[in-house]
């Protein structure tokens, strides 16, 4: 996470040794996030997806999660004390954003853009 450019960059690696190919690998970059929840993180991860899925079903899903965030200024809101989250969300063209893993990492990402972004291997 790079706070001060609200950016999540997850480096991500595709090893298919049945194919015999070289490792494939790929950065998703999270632009203007606004807010996020990652669980069950293993540091061995196996994601299965990311989709983009409307930002109200996460706030419905998230419900419970996002009140309890608020006392502690979670997820930050710039402006008024008490807004319409939703109409935030619109105003300020935020995307919601699922992960799914076959193991370990899942959770979700409301960001303005997201970028598969081919990568080199990291040393």
């Amino acid at each position: 996470m790079l706070c001060e450019r609200r950016e999540i960059r997850l480096h991500t690696e595709f090893r298919d040794v049945a194919l015999d190919a070289p490792f494939e690998y790929t950065d998703v970059v999270f632009r203007g996030v606004f807010a996020y929840h990652f669980q069950q993180d293993t540091l061995t991860n196996i994601i299965f997806d990311i989709e983009e899925v409307a930002v109200t079903d996460i706030l419905e899903e998230s419900q419970a999660l996002l009140a309890a965030g608020r006392p502690y200024g979670w997820p930050r809101i710039e402006g008024s004390p008490e807004p319409n989250l939703e109409a935030y969300l619109s105003a300020n063209a935020v995307r919601g954003f699922k992960i799914a893993s076959s193991y370990g990492l899942d959770g979700w990402v409301l960001a303005q853009s997201m970028e598969f972004i081919a990568a080199m291997p990291s040393a």
